[in-house]
């Protein structure tokens, strides 16, 4: 098994690199902005976009609370200006609880019904899982229950996937020690989703929480084809990726995500100016340099 994993990504590799010799610019990633801080990408969809990103991953949190007639606005809107929305962010708000003593199974599904036939009906078909407000332990809790509770959670996630024949995964994302107390490294949380064991459920690998964490991204070759999102930030100041920036091992990430077959969105989960035109830019050159500079 191995074996053929290791040749098809070598196939992989063949054929990315015959596509990098005949095109400029070359990009095996489409690019796209997270909803983060002041981003806001379902108000500044069209300005992301002109400025050269690929998609917008909106805060689902944010969608679920909108009342139906302002959703159907915002998705009209978007549908016309042709805007893709790839994937969304910030599942969870914090009153839907994950661990602890307040988890409530029926809160739990009536969210998720609503909020994931809403990222359905965006065209969403990934949901990236941080949500650490409903993750997060609370002091004095037993982590062992914790982690059944979060497998329950997913599982049923999962069953109302199915049910609905929404075409999404949810990404578990591994979200760092200060944001969090629970599976703050990618390792856990491909450990956790192993555990799992559905399709519905995948991975985020998260570029500025590897960092974070000083965990090595050479453990994306244990993950194939549970990534199903990718984040990522500069971790200094978790800011926009600018051109003529050093930021160290964004090109080793970016070769393990091209060498397990990754071909995805990459999303900037990231704190923007007050020009996020400009960031967005500054971004896609940042990155692209990078990805040419690929051996």
């Amino acid at each position: 098994m191995t074996g053929n994993r290791n040749h098809h990504h070598e196939g992989v590799l063949q054929l990315n690199q015959s596509i990098k010799k005949n095109q400029a610019n070359w990009r095996p990633f489409a690019l796209g902005v997270s909803d983060f801080k002041t981003s806001e990408p379902l108000v500044n969809a069209a300005d992301i976009v002109a400025a050269g990103m690929d998609f917008i991953e909106p805060g689902l949190a944010k969608i679920e609370t909108m009342p139906e007639d302002v959703f159907q606005d915002v998705s009209d809107r978007i549908k016309r200006q042709a805007i893709q929305v790839r994937s969304a962010n910030w599942f969870l708000p914090p009153t839907i609880k994950v661990t602890g003593p307040d988890v409530d199974e029926t809160k739990s599904r009536n969210f998720l019904e609503n909020a994931l036939g809403r990222a359905a009906s965006l065209n969403a078909t990934t949901v990236v899982f941080g949500s650490p407000g409903s993750r997060s332990v609370p002091v004095g809790f037993s982590h062992h229950k914790a982690m059944d509770q979060m497998l329950t959670f997913c599982r049923l996630c999962s069953e109302i996937i199915r049910e609905n024949s929404f075409d999404i995964r949810i990404a578990v994302e591994h979200v760092n020690h200060t944001e969090t107390n629970f599976i703050n490294t990618f390792s856990e949380a491909m450990k956790l989703v192993r555990t799992v064991d559905r399709r519905e459920i995948g991975l985020a690998a998260d570029f500025y929480h590897f960092e974070m964490e000083n965990e090595s991204t050479d453990i994306l070759a244990d993950a194939a084809n549970l990534v199903c999102a990718v984040q990522l930030a500069d971790p200094a100041g978790r800011r926009f990726p600018q051109p003529g920036q050093n930021i160290a091992r964004l090109d080793r990430f970016f070769e393990q995500l091209i060498n397990i077959g990754y071909d995805g969105g990459v999303s900037i989960e990231a704190n923007p100016t007050d020009q996020l035109a400009s960031d967005c830019r500054g971004a896609v050159e940042h990155i692209t340099t990078v990805l040419n500079g690929l051996p």
